[in-house]
């Protein structure tokens, strides 16, 4: 069997006005024993015996069952003892011995119980405010797969709220929330994105044709390159080199061009002119004719094996390709 976790519907588990509401962006919903399916470990005939009561409600012998000494190193069971408390079911409601239970099994792995935990320092329920360790809790729910705590963590780095923001990194766990089912993170980058369809529905023929197979959805790829675009304008080139690279490794031309760019000056990254030589050349390949530019002046003039031929080439595929300081240079120089 597997562990289950789902956003439970009861009034009591959150601390806001509406528990089924968002607030500041994050899904402020516990989550119980129901609904979906991670994988966690190995379950004792115990816990089902405690499992079975709670799906029957009967919530008293749920929680005899679980307090059980010999489930004290039982992750399933002190997070479902948790669950009791925290919402007062079968027990006397003493949110801050259920977040205990919650810690127990969260240094366990449980990742329900992480998450869980992360909320209660995010909403300083039973427990301190902490955003550092809502964070930190929500990460290692994220990284096992867990859909809201994969949204919590990209809502929280995007508004930065507590800690330092790094929307790179938001994108990517609002992605992955979205392979692991997320709904909010779905809401989330359509509203981002939608000032960006009409510039889509205008190009998306020209678009989809050079860009082949990719593994990030093409509206995803306007936006994120939108976003470092915007990055680059306010000089935060660290940031934007983060939204480029899954993009250019993605095969987005103008991408590859932007983090050879930043290589080759050592904006936000190490200076480090031979990968950005080697993007170049990807980007140039891929049909961007800046980087058919700068690669052909780079065999004309600055390799170490100097090809006149090859240099040329290039530059004559960018003028090809209409690029304006290509066509200047061959007039001239030719």
């Amino acid at each position: 069997m597997k562990n289950q976790c789902v956003t439970c519907k009861s009034n009591a588990d959150v601390r806001s006005a509406s528990s089924q509401k968002q607030k500041n962006g994050l899904r402020h919903t516990l989550c119980g024993l129901f609904g979906l399916l991670l994988p966690f470990s190995a379950i004792s005939s115990d816990y089902n015996a405690g499992l079975k009561a709670y799906s029957s409600e009967d919530f008293k012998s749920a929680a005899k069952i679980w307090s059980d000494s010999s489930l004290k190193s039982d992750a399933e069971a002190q997070f479902g003892l948790g669950v009791l408390y925290v919402r007062g079911m079968g027990v006397e409601q003493d949110v801050s011995r259920g977040v205990g239970l919650y810690k127990k099994a969260a240094r366990m792995g449980h990742p329900s119980a992480q998450f869980n935990l992360g909320l209660a320092y995010y909403t300083e329920r039973g427990t301190e405010y902490s955003p550092g360790k809502a964070k930190l809790w929500w990460e290692k729910a994220a990284v096992q797969g867990h859909p809201s705590a994969q949204y919590n963590l990209a809502s929280m780095l995007w508004s930065g709220k507590g800690i330092k923001k790094d929307q790179a990194s938001a994108m990517q766990w609002f992605r992955k929330a979205i392979r692991s089912g997320s709904r909010e993170a779905l809401v989330f980058l359509r509203d981002l994105y939608q000032p960006m369809y009409t510039v889509l529905t205008e190009n998306i023929s020209k678009i989809a044709k050079r860009g082949g197979n990719r593994g990030i959805p093409l509206i995803e790829e306007m936006g994120m390159y939108k976003l470092a675009q915007k990055a680059m304008e306010r000089g935060s080139h660290n940031q934007a080199y983060r939204y480029l690279q899954p993009l250019a490794e993605d095969g987005h031309p103008e991408s590859q061009y932007d983090v050879a760019t930043l290589l080759e000056q050592g904006l936000g990254v190490d200076q480090n002119l031979e990968e950005a030589i080697d993007w170049y050349k990807v980007a140039a390949e891929s049909g961007s004719p800046k980087a058919q530019f700068r690669i052909g002046l780079y065999h004309m003039n600055e390799s170490s094996d100097v090809n006149p031929a090859l240099g040329l080439y290039w530059i004559q595929s960018a003028a090809d390709n209409n690029y304006e300081d290509a066509k200047k240079y061959l007039e001239q120089n030719l």
